[in-house]
């Protein structure tokens, strides 16, 4: 089974949507949706949906990682509410975890609302050099998050993430010490670690606005930069 994990803040406007275009595309895989509000304001979600309610904003990761306790599936998938499905061949998807027998994380194609590839999906290993490289232009992981093929990489956006539970349960889960952002990007680090391969599916796409929760740009580049520094301090101590 897909247990498929949507972390709702301020997001009920996108949710709707999110969870019409799962029940549209995803039809012939058995799945659960569970969605963990971490919004202070009720909201409403469709019958047959799992809802949790936190009461206050507990952090993104720390939601995804309260939502995986009450999964039913082998197989979790990480969604933002601000995504809506566009291709219906998660079948492949899915086939490729048992094609690439040390797959653990699988991330499909985001793609904004005018149809062009997402930025920053996908990559390679982060470091202080390749953020510099980055900042000034000399972008490397370019090449991956416009690959048309299958691709292996060093970490795919939490946005919309596919992951083996028993992995995710053997890495402890998302580390809740980052609030927001680098969670993924962390986790990812540590399953390689492991020896597991992060993959990176183009051929399965997904619609993704990007930012709904957030009134502020200010409050969101905070949240970034903070999520960066505790990256980079966490790889400096290991």
């Amino acid at each position: 089974m897909l247990s498929i994990i949507i972390v709702n803040y301020k997001s009920e406007k996108y949710l709707a949507k999110c969870i019409f275009s799962i029940k549209e595309k995803i039809l012939n895989v058995e799945h659960e949706i569970i969605v963990i509000n971490n919004d202070n304001l009720d909201i409403q979600c469709p019958s047959g949906v799992g809802l949790i309610n936190s009461d206050k904003n507990i952090g993104f990761g720390a939601a995804c990682n309260v939502g995986a306790k009450k999964a039913q599936g082998e197989l979790l998938w990480f969604l933002n509410p601000d995504t809506e499905i566009v291709s219906s061949n998660i079948s492949e998807l899915i086939h490729d975890f048992d094609e690439n027998g040390r797959a653990a994380i699988i991330g499909p194609k985001l793609i904004t609302s005018d149809g062009k590839t997402q930025k920053w999906i996908a990559g390679e290993e982060i470091t202080i050099v390749s953020t510099i490289l980055n900042n000034l232009g000399y972008t490397r992981d370019q090449k991956i998050w416009e690959s048309e093929n299958l691709v292996e990489c060093a970490w795919v956006s939490a946005a919309a993430m596919f992951i083996k539970k028993d992995v995710f349960e053997k890495l402890g889960g998302f580390d809740e010490k980052f609030f927001m952002y680098f969670e993924d990007i962390d986790l990812c680090q540590r399953a390689r670690k492991l020896g597991y391969k992060i993959l990176y599916f183009p051929e399965f796409a997904i619609k993704h606005i990007g930012g709904g929760s957030f009134i502020s740009k200010i409050k969101q580049k905070k949240y970034y930069y903070k999520a960066q520094f505790k990256y980079f301090l966490k790889q400096t101590l290991l």
